[in-house]
């Protein structure tokens, strides 16, 4: 039973998509109707052939089996041809030979009617009923090429329908008609099989055609969307449907992590993000509906929620990493501005205050040196009153205040100027201490003992320059006595670090101390830690900024503990290399 190749012009159509390509094609599906047809052109007429030589002539049979035998070879060769992709399709000139096979392989089927009038009963019956099977299973196997399929069939139904015929018996005509209409409704299903085929495969290109579109245009949304902003689309019960591939990038996420069908809620909490985002964006207020929130990544995305019309919901993330980047710079001028306006507020302010001190301690002085020398100008109490020399003696002093305040703006503008040298030479430091405090005590007019003294006998010599160290000294002692009240002693000394070999001379008073917000700030030039002190206590504000300037100069560093009511202590370190061990004397 021979099945012809396909018609001409139809080849394999092929497709994109998994599933399309996992259904056999037409060329696949006429391959393996032609292995089988192989085999039962094998077969069938082996059998029939074995059933009936008890009936027939051994020769007739075998003549007749032999010509089965050739059609079965060349349905082989026919597969082989394809199977080594020789063509796909037949050629046009193939058509005229695909028909002369199926007119050769019906003939041999049909020479089987000069074997009825040898037959029994039985024996005809079995032949009737093998050519009605093998009529009836080439009418849908040769459905590609339907007029093979009519030729196989007429070739094989004529010699049966034109044997009963000749029988001339009314049952003989009734047969030969009734053969005659099976072979019409055998021909006639052939044509509506092959229709049926033909639609389908031209129904399938249209739909694979259809798909590629559809993936081709589906792809270039995807593209689209990934240039832009990173989306997954949601069902109502929240599992994944749809993403672009800037939705993986984005969060940091691998392939393997996106499913569809799969929740959404743990992908988010594995990206850092809430897993109730969408819930979040739902119920939250208009003025909140577009949240901010950094990923583990360092990148930061905005988050919003579009409902879809056919339900779910779309989960869109725009990165703006660099908007993020340029407020954070943003922020950090706008307090670099903001520093640099109270920096300079305060310096302001400290100018103004220092122009009002400074016209205060210049006028003070001033006004006693003029009025007390004009006294003496004039002989207002004679020409050798006793007055007078008490008056010098304000004059003196009224001068060398004016003398300090000069020099410590002398001081601070060498400093300001980089101009400081150091006049370096070993020193004894408790002596310069003991030395300090007699001038201060003589200044500030108080008794021996407020003044005490913590010297340690084994003090190495020191390696700076005397005269700023004492200078450090009688301005931190001066504040000690300025601030602290009469009665409170005020305390001095030095000490020798044995670890780190550095020495430390400090200052202790009793008196009305530093807030910790104003510590910092009172070693700035011309601050004190209130306006209110400078008016209550005098002074333009220099002094511990001199002390600051003048420890940094040897390479030291100032420290101070303080608390308001409970009193000062102020501690200055110089470093080992200026110890007597580094410099001997």
């Amino acid at each position: 039973m021979p099945v012809s190749p396909t018609p001409h012009g139809v080849s394999h159509p092929g497709s994109a998509d998994a599933l399309q390509a996992s259904e056999p094609s037409l060329q696949g599906s006429f391959q393996q109707v032609l292995l089988i047809n192989a085999g039962a052109t094998v077969c069938f007429p082996t059998i029939t052939a074995l059933l009936l030589q008890a009936q027939l002539p051994h020769d007739m049979l075998l003549h007749w089996w032999l010509l089965h035998m050739l059609s079965a070879c060349i349905i082989i060769a026919d597969w082989y041809a394809r199977q080594r992709g020789r063509h796909e399709s037949p050629p046009r000139w193939q058509m005229p030979v695909e028909l002369c096979v199926a007119g050769f392989a019906g003939c041999v089927w049909g020479l089987s009617a000069f074997a009825l009038p040898l037959l029994d009963a039985e024996g005809r019956v079995l032949l009737v009923a093998v050519i009605a099977g093998v009529i009836g299973a080439s009418a849908p196997a040769l459905a590609l090429l339907p007029l093979a399929g009519a030729t196989f069939i007429i070739a094989i139904a004529a010699p049966y329908a034109l044997y009963f015929f000749t029988l001339g018996t009314p049952i003989s005509y009734g047969l030969s008609a009734l053969l005659v209409g099976y072979v019409i409704a055998m021909v006639v299903a052939n044509r509506i099989v092959h229709r049926i085929l033909v639609r389908n495969w031209r129904l399938n290109r249209e739909n694979s055609g259809l798909y590629d579109r559809i993936r081709s245009a589906q792809n270039e949304l995807l593209d689209v969307a990934d240039s832009s902003e990173a989306f997954a689309f949601c069902d109502t019960e929240g599992r994944l449907q749809l993403w672009n591939h800037r939705f993986l990038t984005l969060l940091g996420l691998k392939d393997e992590d996106m499913q569809r069908g799969v929740p959404l809620a743990p992908v988010l909490v594995q990206a850092g993000l809430p897993g109730d985002l969408p819930h979040q964006l739902a119920t939250a207020p208009v003025a909140r509906s577009r949240p901010v929130f950094e990923l583990p990544n360092d990148h930061w995305v905005r988050a919003s929620l579009r409902h879809l019309s056919e339900g779910g919901h779309a989960l869109i993330l725009v990165d703006i990493t660099e908007q993020q980047q340029q407020n954070v710079r943003l922020e950090e001028l706008f307090r670099e501005v903001s520093l640099s306006r109270d920096i300079a507020l305060r310096a302001s302010q400290a100018k103004s205050t220092f122009l009002a001190n400074m016209s205060h301690e210049l006028r003070t002085p001033l006004n006693a040196i003029i009025g007390f020398s004009d006294i003496i100008r004039r002989k207002m109490f004679g020409a050798q009153s006793a007055r007078y020399e008490e008056y010098v003696e304000d004059i003196h002093n009224s001068g060398t205040h004016l003398l300090g305040v000069i020099n410590d703006i002398l001081d601070l503008a060498r400093i300001e100027s980089n101009q400081i040298v150091l006049q370096e030479e070993m020193m004894n430091v408790g002596e310069q201490i003991s030395t300090c405090m007699r001038l201060a005590a003589q200044q500030f007019d108080r008794p021996p003992g407020s003044l005490l003294a913590d010297l340690p006998a084994d003090l190495p010599m020191l390696y700076g320059d005397a005269r700023l160290v004492r200078q450090i000294m009688i301005n931190l002692i001066g504040n000690a006595l300025k601030f602290s009240p009469d009665t409170a002693p005020v305390h001095v000394g030095a000490r020798l670090d044995s670890d780190s070999g550095e020495i430390s001379v400090w200052v202790r008073d009793h008196g009305i101390g530093v807030a910790a917000e104003d510590q910092a700030r009172i070693f700035a030039p011309f601050e004190q830690a209130s306006s209110q002190l400078s008016r209550s206590y005098g002074g333009v504000g220099l002094g511990l900024s001199l002390v600051r300037a003048f420890a940094l100069a040897h390479q030291g560093r100032i420290s101070i503990d303080s608390k308001p009511g409970k009193g000062t202590l102020i501690t200055v370190t110089f470093p080992a290399t200026r110890t007597g061990i580094s410099h001997p004397a």
